[in-house]
């Protein structure tokens, strides 16, 4: 019969010991033990993770530690190959004697089985907590980012003022919108895991800001398939030419349902901000009927192959619309280039009402103000379903998706 081998010689790993009983043991593993520097407790060698390696497939690994610091030990199994193994705590749950456990764990299917239940028992306990949390914590109390995700996002907002200083002859008031009007209603700033900006601008004002950029800055559109950008022309520019031929100048990286600010720096370039256009709607129009040409023109958008020709397409659409109004209306609503015609996730029902929008009002932002719509939490309501509670991204940062400090 196969001996154990017990990760973790701390309280859990004396537990397991007396749980499944001295003669049924071999040894201890734990980290703080290197090298051939081996320890002794209650009568059990403790060897090094580096020993382990070299005889875990002669035993059973079974992981004793405290359940918040168990995934982070099963990553180091895993990283080092050690592919069988189960978790202490999954067992126990279960209440089954230990010798009934003995007889299992000499299975090799059977390891893998109880490897997948420890998973399991570990995500919901996990889950247990999380929602928990959600319950009795108030977002609005979280504490702001750290580390390199906080210099990112202080970063960003430098460079959204040197942009907008950059700009400020259009006499233009772009707001705050998406995850940053919900990071400036919750944390007057960046909600603590996210790690971009993205502003609302009117389409008079869009419009004026393209017109800007078609002299002072550069337009295009970026090809992924290609690895390569295309100007409003249709010419092509290799992605490894882009710095070499507009050194230093801002890009406005267009979309079918965007645009991407960009500055090229040397030979690289960075994030400035992502810019969201909203249109007027005249009294007349339906919103069910908006939806249905929503819908119509995105269907036909997922059958081009080609950035370029799915934003010519849209502007098109969005140009030969009768029911767009260029003059404000009491209708407000994103324009098609943006967000593909919806304001977020939520079924949406009926118009924003423009008188929540406008005037718009300075807010504290970091350590800085920006433009924001008059009624913010009216507008976060038509972009998402619940703007006060704990998303299921809390933790992760937006973009990269990895877990943030």
């Amino acid at each position: 019969m196969r001996k154990i081998i017990l990760f973790g010689a701390g309280h859990y790993g004396r537990d397991a010991l007396s749980y499944f009983g001295v003669e049924n043991v071999f040894c201890f593993c734990d980290n703080r033990v290197k090298g051939d520097d081996e320890k002794e407790i209650s009568g059990k060698k403790i060897i090094s993770f580096e020993r382990l390696l070299e005889i875990w497939q002669e035993y059973i690994v079974v992981v004793c530690i405290k359940l918040e610091f168990c995934l982070e030990v099963c990553n180091q199994l895993e990283g080092a190959g050690v592919n069988s193994y189960v978790v202490f705590e999954a067992l126990r749950n279960d209440k089954r004697p230990a010798n009934e456990w003995l007889e299992q764990l000499q299975d090799r299917e059977e390891r893998t089985r109880l490897q997948k239940q420890s998973y399991l028992f570990m995500l919901n306990k996990l889950m247990a907590q999380f929602k928990y949390l959600q319950r009795h914590v108030d977002i609005t109390t979280l504490k702001p980012a750290t580390g390199e995700l906080r210099k990112r996002q202080l970063k960003a907002l430098d460079y959204a003022k040197e942009f907008f200083e950059f700009i400020k002859e259009l006499d233009i008031k772009p707001f705050l919108t998406f995850g940053n009007l919900l990071g400036a209603v919750r944390h007057q700033g960046f909600v603590p895991w996210d790690d971009d900006l993205d502003f609302g601008l009117i389409r008079n004002e869009y419009e004026k800001l393209l017109e800007f950029a078609r002299e002072k800055c550069v337009v295009l559109t970026f090809e992924p398939k290609k690895d390569a950008w295309a100007d409003l022309d249709g010419n092509v520019i290799e992605n490894s030419m882009l710095y070499k031929k507009y050194p230093d100048k801002y890009v406005l990286n267009l979309y079918p349902d965007l645009i991407q600010v960009i500055k090229l720096t040397g030979e690289s370039w960075y994030w400035v901000m992502d810019l969201w256009a909203y249109d007027f709607y005249k009294k007349e129009y339906d919103i069910e009927e908006h939806k249905r040409w929503v819908d119509q023109i995105n269907e036909k958008v997922q059958t081009m192959e080609s950035c370029r020709e799915q934003m010519i397409f849209v502007r098109s659409a969005r140009e030969s619309n009768p029911m767009i109004s260029e003059e404000m209306t009491d209708l407000f609503f994103p324009g098609i280039d943006n967000y593909r015609g919806y304001p977020g996730e939520k079924e949406i029902t009926d118009w924003i009402p423009t008188r929540d929008i406008f005037p718009l009002q300075k807010v504290k932002y970091e350590n800085t103000e920006f433009w924001a719509p008059r009624n913010m939490e009216a507008l976060l309501k038509y972009e998402y379903v619940d703007f006060m509670k704990f998303p299921d991204n809390v933790g992760y940062m937006t973009h990269a998706g990895a877990e943030v400090e």
